[in-house]
């Protein structure tokens, strides 16, 4: 069985009346900056447990950090993570979810589903261009493939399955559409490949879009539970850090440790909180230029900090010191800054 529809009961529709309450944005930098996500997006999910009843606990992480683009893995973003909204656990969606698993055959546990991709589609353009959700910092069920449960909400909260969004997945090689209706619950595999296309014909109808995904657990492997939070932070969070090297400074600054900055996107410059010194930065079209202003766009006082001098090898020591032997070195997006932040946290 490659998916399953089931449906949560809801009369009330509570579950959406707390949806709507959530910190939704619209042209977040994606990975390559030019890509934003063409719907409005948050993501919710620092790391806690959460029991069936919705109790939260454990360990958390307070910033997750990723490259700030793609081509330029010399700088990391640096995003605050967000609890999942406790007004969203109580209408005892999460019980729901896992129930759902649980129905699929699924292995479940209190680290099943506590990583929220939220989307909100409010026109008919907005899409999600095909693809898997199958990265290795997926918890694997019973120790195949990872599975992710997809609830459906339709802002007019009407049920049935009239003029729904175009859910396709592709089976044998061929797209196939799934009517995915107000309230419904989707299991499926991570390794199947799913998009949203844009609408057509009938009335649009706004829909949210809540997928809830399952880390790798902090004690089976910490990097890849953090690179997990940090994924879903630079696409579906706002930055509030940035780390560059120096080249992204028109001028030569030394040595020195310059603290804190504010970067001001409209004048190009960085400026010392206190003593208003300002820092002329790069303008000369190149990815860094485009990192600073792709990541100040929805962040005001961005903090610019210089890149830490740390290294590598000797981080990737202290962490399996720490955290065990077993763990692989990550690829140049988790950057050494990135490290350095989750050894700390």
């Amino acid at each position: 069985m490659d998916y399953h529809i089931y449906q949560f009961e809801d009369e009330e529709n509570e579950v959406l009346e707390s949806v709507k309450r959530f910190d939704f944005l619209r042209g977040l930098p994606g990975g390559w900056l030019e890509y934003s996500p063409p719907r409005k997006v948050v993501g919710y999910g620092d790391g806690s447990l959460y029991t069936d009843q919705g109790k939260k606990y454990g360990k958390h992480w307070k910033q997750t950090s990723w490259s700030g683009s793609t081509p330029a893995t010399q700088t990391t973003a640096v995003t605050n993570t967000g609890e999942i909204p406790p007004h969203f656990i109580n209408t005892g969606i999460l019980r729901g979810v896992r129930n759902a698993l649980r129905h699929f055959g699924a292995e479940v546990d209190d680290t099943s589903g506590t990583g929220l991709w939220c989307n909100y589609y409010t026109r008919g353009g907005d899409i999600i261009a095909g693809h898997t959700d199958d990265e290795n910092y997926y918890q694997r069920n019973y120790g195949k493939e990872p599975l992710f449960v997809s609830l459906t909400l339709f802002e007019d909260g009407k049920l049935g399955t009239e003029d729904v969004a175009r859910f396709q997945i592709k089976v044998n090689g061929k797209w196939k559409e799934v009517k995915l209706g107000h309230l419904s619950l989707l299991v499926m595999s991570g390794g199947i490949e799913h998009r949203v296309m844009k609408y057509i014909g009938g009335k649009f109808r706004k829909r949210y879009n809540i997928t809830f995904r399952t880390p790798v657990k902090r004690e089976e492997d910490i990097i890849k539970n953090y690179r997990f939070f940090s994924n879903f932070g630079r696409y579906y969070r706002r930055t509030c850090v940035l780390y560059v090297p120096k080249k992204c400074f028109a001028d030569d600054i030394g040595d020195s440790n310059l603290g804190d900055l504010i970067y001001d996107r409209n004048r190009n410059v960085c400026v010392r909180e206190r003593g208003g010194k300002e820092y002329k930065m790069i303008s000369d079209g190149s990815y860094y230029e485009k990192v600073l202003k792709g990541h100040s766009r929805f962040n005001d006082r961005l903090i610019v900090r210089l890149n830490l001098p740390v290294d590598r090898k000797e981080l990737m020591e202290k962490i399996r010191k720490k955290y065990g032997e077993n763990i692989k070195s990550p690829p140049v997006s988790t950057t050494s800054v990135s490290l350095l932040l989750m050894l700390e946290d």
